[in-house]
């Protein structure tokens, strides 16, 4: 038990730490955006982390190369937040997930109502946000481009899959841990 509380604390602090990293990242990358990454040193960009490139049915755009006004800058700011919306929320609910596990609550309802928020997020982080948040970015990446060059396309495939997989497995443990819960209660009850 000492371990898991121990382990705990250490990731509640990771979980801060990003809580606060994701957002001010996001705005980074689109205060930075017209900076163009041969203009950055490659301490600052490494692994090209300040660009933002975007697959469009005319091939890849590198964002920080297009033309953009403000609106479209605000409008990148909100498709980034929309699109780690759902990473954001876990991290809330594992903080609260791993907040029990400090204080010695292994086996509790809340803890498996935590898991069942986990697996809808990861559910409808599949469905709904990565198809529509990646759509955005194609309509930015292309709402500057001459009439009759401009796009808005969804994608679904293979990752999409894979995430609606991961969440539904983690729906259905919820469930169970729920069930096994309430079997717990019933034979404290029992004589």
């Amino acid at each position: 038990m000492e371990r898991i509380q121990k382990t705990s604390h250490y990731l509640l602090a990771v979980f801060n730490i990003l809580l606060i990293a994701l957002p001010l990242w996001n705005l980074t990358q689109w205060i930075f955006i017209e900076t163009k990454t041969i203009d950055i040193p490659d301490a600052l960009n490494f692994f090209g982390m300040l660009e933002q490139t975007v697959k469009t049915p005319e091939g890849i755009v590198n964002l920080s190369q297009i033309e953009r006004t403000s609106s479209l800058k605000i409008m990148g700011v909100m498709t980034g937040f929309f699109g780690v919306l759902p990473f954001f929320l876990g991290v809330l609910v594992l903080k609260s997930l791993f907040k029990n596990y400090q204080r010695g609550e292994i086996f509790s309802l809340q803890n498996a109502k935590h898991y069942r928020q986990l697996g809808w997020l990861f559910f409808l982080d599949a469905l709904l946000v990565q198809p529509l948040s990646g759509m955005l970015l194609v309509l930015l990446a292309t709402l500057s481009n001459a009439p009759g060059h401009r796009y808005i396309s969804i994608h679904f495939g293979t990752p999409n899959l894979e995430a609606l997989f991961c969440g539904l497995l983690v729906i259905v443990i919820s469930w169970v841990m729920i069930e096994g819960y309430r079997l717990s209660e019933n034979d404290k009850f029992t004589i």
